[in-house]
Formats: structure tokens, sequence, C-alpha cells
């Protein structure tokens, strides 16, 4: 079994100092000098990455298959803040994690995060079957 290495419990920290890059610029949305949920989000995937990627074979990685998360407070670029993982449960090729961040104030989000391991050349075909399907099913439309 693929997660056999990997225990309920399993925990990490990581931490890292919030920095412009992490603020929200879009064209029609500016918010620079707060980390944003975008980013947060995509911090804690890194995070899992990192924790789980030890435990896999080379030819796996991990997928996001659920994620749900509170963002409660605002943290600053240049605030240094924490995340702690830890894996909830496992099941098959399925790993459930919480994950809580704090700042200098405490607590500032937390949620749970749902991955699943999988073989990448497989993910891959999976991916490149469905554009097939896809573009089967729009030439049958066009042509219709």
């Amino acid at each position: 079994m693929i997660t056999n290495k990997i225990n309920v419990g399993l925990s990490t920290t990581y931490e890292k100092v919030v920095t412009p890059a992490d603020s929200y610029i879009t064209k029609s949305v500016k918010i620079e000098n707060l980390m944003s949920t975008p980013s947060l989000l995509a911090t804690v995937i890194e995070i899992s990455c990192i924790m789980l990627k030890k435990f896999i074979p080379s030819d796996y990685l991990t997928v996001v298959t659920n994620f749900q998360s509170n963002h409660m407070h605002p943290t600053m670029v240049g605030e240094k803040v924490m995340f702690k993982m830890t894996v909830e449960s496992i099941e098959n090729n399925r790993v459930s994690m919480s994950f809580t961040g704090y700042d200098c104030k405490g607590e500032f989000c937390s949620g749970i995060l749902e991955k699943a391991i999988v073989k990448e050349e497989k993910l891959i075909e999976d991916a490149i079957s469905r554009v097939n399907v896809y573009k089967d099913w729009l030439t049958v439309k066009m042509d219709a």
C-alpha cells in the first residue's frame, strides 16, 4: 500500500515571512499589504507536498481532492507566520490533514485538506483522455 509509511498523527510545522508576492493584486482588486487567501491556500498545499513527498515513491505525487479553510484574521506583509499540519486519517490512497496557521496575535487560519496519492503517469494519461474525449465531443457537436 502506498500510504503504509504515513501514520495518523504525523505532523510538521512550517514558518515563513509574508512577502508582497503573497498579497492579492488583480486588474479589479488590489490588497497589497496583506496575505491573500489564494496565497494562504498555496502555502498550505506546498506544506502538504513537502510533508508527504518523502513517504511516497518518486513516480507518485499528491493531488488535492478537498480543501476547506477558514481565513479568520488578516496578516500583514513582513509578518512571520507559522503553520502546523497533522495527518488525521488515511484510507486507501487518501490522506486527510488538518492545519492551523498562527501569526503574532495567535491563530489566523485553520482548515482541512484531503489529498490523493496518485501515480504521476496515470494522472497525465487521465487528463489527456479527458481532453481527447472533449475534442471528440466538440467535433460531433460542430458537425451536427
